[in-house]
């Protein structure tokens, strides 16, 4: 285009930005073009081949385990840190780990460590990651629809993917896509105007906004400045707070979700005063949400009003609350230093992160609908576990519900005895805070995480893998192994 116009569009589009270093831009627009290229095609070869006979399961740990193979080594690659000699294996396998995993936990400094390509190669990866789980699901089983034929696999299409079509799994992928990228442009855009005095240059700034605005809606915890937005920069910057907690909320409730409520169809009707109630999945997902926000909010209020909050205004303590309320349900960012917190509320966000997000959302834990369903269930106790009264329950959710929280609970017992074997010096409730940080992929830390042994780093970078893809696997397995009526199709939702 340069040639043929006599002109760079390149530059002329990052003139408006005030970014200088135009051709090290073009370099990397690039590289990030060929390594799509590479992509598409690799995928085009590949879907004659026996990977499309592997279950969704094994797709998923493939997929996350190629994506931590790729992205530790280019970490160890010396122009990717500042100080060019790159990040030795462990701390590289941790940190990709992190990211894949869109989790947020780190070793190194992030703000001061990496260089910029560094930076650029996180985003990528925390990007990936983040769509990784519900776009390879939809995009692979849209390949086995002529496979996927009998009663109990189209059950386990709509339970997994909320959609009753196998035909529009491809529809669907394009969807999560597009709503990904629109979302994080609009918080690109909000960002970049918000920075204020803390972020001078045009670049940096820009740089700086999409960075963030993709790590929020990926409830992904990175960010670039040193002890995140605690920092003396942006601590006091509360519409930036603002709109990072919109961000991770969006990302957080589940794309399904957003689908329904931002369904134009639904809207027209609305603004016509009809009623269009959300479907049963979507109304937990909102409902759900909200309380665990408001609730939150209010107890971390109440718990640190005198404490952490003294010194702020009533409304900035208001803030601050709802801040760490959602942020804490998978996200991984702080206002607050997490260090000097006491043990009712680490204990409060320890719950909240073992809740975590609503299913099929770029967020982990057991999910709202895990957690709902359970409540529900003992709210109903005395009523006949068949039918649970009138509610959406049925006696296979509440076990599915069940089995996923207590594998999560196992895990996360038999990480936290290695820990306080192997970092014995550490106070155990920072270490329990740290294995349920990592479990559901949160990237909250009272400040251990780079000062763990060798062994609790593994321990950590293994919760981490196994909360990013272990509740979906298991749910898959658990709804393929389940016996179907017309009746149950009509009732599923997402758990796990």
């Amino acid at each position: 285009m340069s040639f043929l116009l006599d002109f760079s569009i390149l530059k002329k589009i990052a003139a408006t930005t005030n970014i200088e270093n135009h051709d090290h831009l073009y370099m990397l627009l690039l590289h990030a073009w060929l390594l799509l290229f590479v992509g598409i095609e690799l995928g085009k070869a590949t879907t004659r081949n026996t990977l499309w006979k592997l279950s969704p399961p094994v797709l998923f740990i493939l997929s996350f385990t190629v994506l931590t193979v790729i992205g530790s080594s280019l970490l160890m690659l010396p122009e990717m840190t500042v100080d060019e000699n790159g990040l030795d294996f462990s701390d590289a396998l941790f940190t990709s780990i992190s990211a894949n995993c869109v989790t947020g936990l780190i070793v190194v400094d992030t703000a001061t460590f990496f260089s910029l390509k560094g930076k650029i190669l996180l985003l990528l990866m925390i990007q990936i990651g983040g769509l990784n789980i519900i776009t390879f699901a939809t995009y692979f089983i849209s390949f086995f629809r002529r496979t996927i034929s009998k009663h109990k696999h189209r059950f386990t299409v709509k339970e997994l993917l909320h959609t009753d079509k196998l035909t529009e799994t491809k529809e669907l992928a394009k969807k999560v896509v597009i709503t990904t990228l629109f979302i994080e442009f609009i918080g690109t855009v909000l960002l970049y105007q918000q920075w204020g005095s803390s972020i001078k240059n045009g670049g940096e700034r820009l740089f700086y906004a999409v960075f963030h605005s993709v790590s929020a809606f990926n409830n992904a915890g990175f960010s670039l400045f040193t002890n995140g937005f605690a920092n003396e920069s942006v601590q006091n910057i509360y519409p930036i707070h603002i709109t990072i907690a919109v961000l991770i909320v969006l990302g957080g409730i589940g794309f399904t979700t957003l689908q329904d409520i931002f369904n134009l169809d639904r809207i027209g009707k609305l603004l016509t005063w009809k009623k269009t109630p959300l479907p049963v999945q979507s109304k937990i997902a909102v409902y759900s949400s909200v309380l665990l926000i408001v609730l939150g909010a209010i107890f971390f209020f109440s718990i640190e009003k005198e404490n952490i909050l003294s010194n702020q205004s009533f409304l900035e303590k208001i803030s601050t609350s709802i801040f760490q309320s959602i942020t804490a349900r998978t996200a991984g960012f702080n206002t607050v230093d997490f260090g000097s917190l006491g043990l009712l509320s680490l204990s409060l966000i320890m719950v909240l992160m073992f809740i975590g997000a609503s299913s099929g959302s770029t967020g982990g834990g057991i999910k709202t609908s895990t957690f709902t369903t359970l409540v529900i269930a003992v709210l109903k106790r005395k009523e006949r576990p068949t039918n649970y009264g009138k509610s959406f329950l049925t006696k296979i959710l509440v076990q599915k519900a069940v089995t996923i929280t207590v594998y999560s609970l196992i895990i996360i017992t038999v990480g936290t005895v290695i820990l306080l074997i192997s970092d014995a010096d550490k106070k155990w409730s920072d270490l329990l805070f740290e294995e349920i940080s990592a479990f559901g992929t949160v990237g909250l830390s009272t400040g251990i995480t780079r000062d763990l042994s060798l062994i609790g780093k593994s321990v950590i970078m293994v919760s981490m893998f196994i909360g990013r893809i272990g509740p979906l696997a298991l749910a898959y397995t658990l709804i393929k192994s389940t016996t179907f009526t017309d009746e149950k199709e009509e009732q599923g939702i997402m758990i796990g």
